[in-house]
This record gives structure tokens, C-alpha cells and sequence, in this order.
């Protein structure tokens, strides 16, 4: 009898957990979702006006409201919500798709299948990278020229639209960052549940399309298919640093800074500091002239970090950032805190009290211990700077991008920054949970100035020195074209500061 309850329990359990996949949406439940949405906004971020005035913002909530009709489908609220997330424009603050969008709604095991390719966008052409179906022989460059009957142009101009991740302010060159980088995801949003995908394409140095019937995978399969097709390729072989020589006789080095997050692996900061110091050291032992800052995709992290870094760079001490917080954001933080009942979370609330006591002029609240950062005494680097960034270079590691621009180091190469030039909203963060659909928003509390003198530079977002493209020639061979243009450099003697 206590078996049988339990299994009834089980099957009540899946049930109810499906249901909430099929469920739909009343118009009211939708309003008071979008209204929900609007005043958590605007009361808890550090900065909502800052791309986008209240009164656009009040119009553009209005204007979404009236729209607003029927019923919906989790699916279709989500990008009824969208939009206005969007027009907010700071890149922390987003609305990720949670697991019952992107999962299969008929079956609470059964992974849902993803379009099996990883894909570059490069002179116009949307091309094969990695190839994870069952089909071998759709190889690398291979160019998709229409999906599901769908030209990719009008494929990847609605990914674009329906981004999550946005960067920050308005960034087109992050927001196609994004939906190639996040090309499945998105397009299993926009498309809901597929077995399979009809592509058109063609090879390169073919002149005749194909037509295909690509079956659908999961994550897991496609996992297995890297291991099995692409042994070489280990996502993790460099951690979150790593330096190489490049060219000793032009003593040029490499510095690739993936991430500037906590090392998951190790459960912890790791020993992103150590390794610095190592790369530092060896810069010296080694001579180099001319370094190579490579941040492209780097999404930023551990601000600390990226200060740590930094202070290589400088001659003296300088103020590295401005933290600041609104009431309500404090009490928010103070508010989410006592959800953990622990000897830590007091401590944190304590902390925050005793801390962030300091009123500045625009009513922000910042702490009494902010100092001036020092230069690091050992290894101090003052030669050549080559910064390679794109429209995934984000948060902490723009900071670095910004810091490092406005004291007049280095020469950028690439493509638009990913992250603003004078600061984000980011430090904290909370989440907003809408009351009916019950979605959720990332939502930054703190507001962050990265110190910068901005007459120096008067445009909201860092674009390169040198914008560089790849090219198809160089991608058929695997090469980089951002760092064989930044060597060209190097050997020519160009650089701009």
C-alpha cells in the first residue's frame, strides 16, 4: 500500500510538472505579468534610463499592453515580455529562456533536439564549423543557404530581433555576436519542437545546391559526436589565462584571457592571480615587445580580476571603479539574503550595512572602503599593447578594454566592444519572477563607473582602431584573421598609442 502511494505520488508529480509545459495564458495574466515586469524594473535597477528615456519606455510597455489578446502560450508571452527587457539595454539584465522552453513538452525524460551544427557568419555566408549530425558529409564551410524554407539572411535577422543576451546599449554588432554564438538556443525558441530540419547548402567549390533532411540531436549526442569527430579539439586546454610566444624574433607574445570567472572545475577562484604573475614574469624573462591581449568572447566575471590584471599596465595608483546602489536596490539584496538562513548571510547583510554608507551626488549609495589601486611593483609591463576584442568582449573584461584605452595603452583590433565604455550595472544581482508565467529576469542591483575621463573618448561604446573581419579563405584553413592582421601590424611597426 506505501508503494502504491508512492508511485501515485511520482505520476501526480510528472503530471503536474508537464502541465506546466502545455499551460496556457489568460490576456489579464499576461498584462499583470508585463506590468509586474515594468515596476520591478524601474524600481530595483541601478540605472533603467540610461539607453532609453522613461517616456519611451512607459510608450513602448503601453504600446505592448494594448497588443495583448486572447490566450497565450508560455512561448508566446515569453516574447511578448522580450521586447521590453530589450529596450532596457543593459546587457545584465536578461530574460533567459528557462527549462520548459527549451525542453520537450511531451515528455518529462526525453532531451529535447537541437539544429546539430555550430555555425560562423563570415562575408555574408552562414557557414558549417562544426558538424554534430548523423550526415558526415556535410563538411566545415559548407555554406547553409536556407533552413525549414527559410533564407538564412531572414533566419538570422529574427535571431537577431529575439537575442536574450544584447551586450550593452545599442550594440547590432553584439546582438549578431549572440545569435551566432547562441544560434540553437534560439532558434529552438523560435521554433518550438523539431525532429528534424530541411537545409539547403553548398559545398564549397560546388555550383549546385542541396536539399537535406537533417535529423534533430540532443546536447548529449552532440557531445559524444565532438569527442568522436573532433579529438583535437578540447575546450578547456588553456583554463581561464594562458600565454604563448608567438614569434620570438619579433618577441611577440600571446595572452588569452577566456573568462575572468571563478574556475568551476576547482570549485573556487582557482589561481587566476598565480597564473598572472607567472604570464607577467615570463614577459620579462622573455623579452617581449609587443603583447597580444586576446579578449574576444570574453564575458567578464570576477571584477577583481580584471583590476588584478590591470594594475600591470599603470605607473601610479588610480581609482579603478565607482560602486553605487539605490535604497531599493540594497533592500533588495538585504531582502534576498534573508532567504538564506545562515551564519554567512547575516554577515553579508551586516557587511552591506555597515559598508555602503557614503551618499554621492546622484543619490547612490557607495562604500566608505573604495582606495586607490596600486601598480604592481614586480613585472610591470610598458611596451607594446595589441588588444583584440569583439562584440563579446563584456562586463568585467570591458572594463579592462575601457580602463586600459582611456590611460592611452594599447592598439584595438576586431570588432565593437561588447561591453559600454564608461560602466555597467552589474556587482549584485537578484532576479525578477513574474507572478502568472512565472518567468524570470536577470536583474543587476549595483551600478558600476569604470572611472574614465570621457572627453577622451565621446561614444558610449569602444569601436576598434582597426576593424577586422574573417575571412572565408582563412576560416577554410583554420586560421585567424584578427590575429594575422594584428602580426601585420607588429611586423609593420603600426600601432596607435
Amino acid at each position: 500500500m506505501k508503494k502504491r502511494t508512492q508511485y501515485i505520488c511520482i505520476i501526480l508529480l510528472i503530471v503536474n510538472q508537464l502541465s506546466g509545459f502545455s499551460q496556457s495564458y489568460s490576456s489579464e495574466q499576461v498584462k499583470e505579468d508585463l506590468v509586474s515586469l515594468k515596476n520591478e524594473i524601474e524600481r530595483y535597477h541601478p540605472d533603467p534610463y540610461k539607453y532609453i528615456s522613461k517616456e519611451k519606455l512607459t510608450h513602448l510597455h503601453d504600446s505592448l499592453l494594448q497588443k495583448v489578446s486572447g490566450r497565450y502560450s508560455l512561448r508566446e508571452a515569453y516574447f511578448m515580455y522580450l521586447p521590453f527587457v530589450q529596450a532596457v539595454g543593459c546587457g545584465h539584465t536578461h530574460m533567459n529562456p528557462d527549462r520548459r522552453l527549451l525542453s520537450k513538452s511531451s515528455s518529462f525524460t526525453e532531451r529535447p533536439k537541437f539544429f546539430p551544427f555550430s555555425v560562423r557568419y563570415i562575408n555574408n555566408q552562414l557557414l558549417v564549423s562544426r558538424n554534430y549530425s548523423a550526415d558526415r558529409k556535410i563538411t566545415r564551410g559548407t555554406e547553409i543557404l536556407a533552413i525549414d524554407g527559410q533564407p538564412v539572411k531572414k533566419v538570422l535577422e529574427h535571431l537577431e530581433n529575439i537575442s536574450y543576451y544584447n551586450g550593452d546599449g545599442i550594440n547590432p554588432n553584439a546582438r549578431k555576436y549572440y545569435a551566432i554564438r547562441e544560434f540553437r538556443k534560439l532558434y529552438y525558441l523560435w521554433k518550438g519542437e523539431s525532429e528534424s530540419f530541411l537545409i539547403t547548402y553548398q559545398k564549397q567549390g560546388q555550383n549546385k545546391p542541396k536539399t537535406s533532411k537533417i535529423e534533430g540531436q540532443s546536447a548529449d549526442f552532440m557531445e559524444k559526436m565532438l569527442e568522436i569527430r573532433y579529438p583535437d579539439v578540447d575546450e578547456d586546454t588553456t583554463g581561464i589565462v594562458s600565454y604563448r610566444v608567438i614569434d620570438s624574433s619579433q618577441k611577440v607574445a600571446m595572452v588569452d584571457i577566456r573568462s575572468f570567472m571563478y574556475d568551476m572545475k576547482k570549485f573556487g577562484k582557482g589561481n587566476f592571480e598565480g597564473e598572472t604573475r607567472k604570464i607577467f614574469r615570463k614577459l620579462e624573462e622573455n623579452k617581449i615587445e609587443n603583447l597580444i591581449l586576446d579578449l574576444r568572447g570574453n564575458s567578464g566575471g570576477i571584477i577583481d580580476y580584471s583590476i588584478f590584471f590591470l594594475r600591470y599596465f599603470v605607473n601610479q595608483p588610480f581609482d579603478a571603479y565607482k560602486l553605487g546602489f539605490r535604497d531599493e536596490g540594497l533592500q533588495r539584496l538585504k531582502q534576498d539574503y534573508k532567504k538564506y538562513d545562515s551564519y554567512l548571510a547575516k554577515e553579508a547583510t551586516s557587511r552591506i550595512n555597515r559598508e555602503f554608507t557614503i551618499r554621492d551626488k546622484d543619490g547612490y549609495l557607495e562604500s566608505k572602503y573604495q582606495q586607490k589601486q596600486r601598480p604592481h611593483d614586480e613585472f610591470r609591463y610598458n611596451k607594446n599593447v595589441y588588444v583584440l576584442m569583439n562584440g563579446g568582449t563584456f562586463s568585467a573584461a570591458a572594463l579592462l578594454v575601457s580602463k586600459l584605452h582611456n590611460l592611452g595603452v594599447g592598439t584595438f583590433i576586431g570588432m565593437t566592444c561588447g561591453g559600454a565604455y564608461d560602466g555597467c550595472s552589474a556587482a549584485q544581482f537578484s532576479s525578477i519572477k513574474l507572478p502568472n508565467t512565472e518567468l524570470e529576469i536577470s536583474l543587476p542591483l549595483g551600478r558600476i563607473l569604470y572611472n574614465v575621463d570621457a572627453q577622451k573618448y565621446g561614444q558610449p561604446i569602444l569601436q576598434p582602431d582597426f576593424e577586422v573581419n574573417p575571412n572565408l579563405e582563412d576560416f577554410l584553413k583554420n586560421e585567424d584573421t584578427v590575429l594575422k592582421y594584428t602580426l601585420n601590424l607588429i611586423k609593420n611597426k603600426v600601432k596607435i598609442r
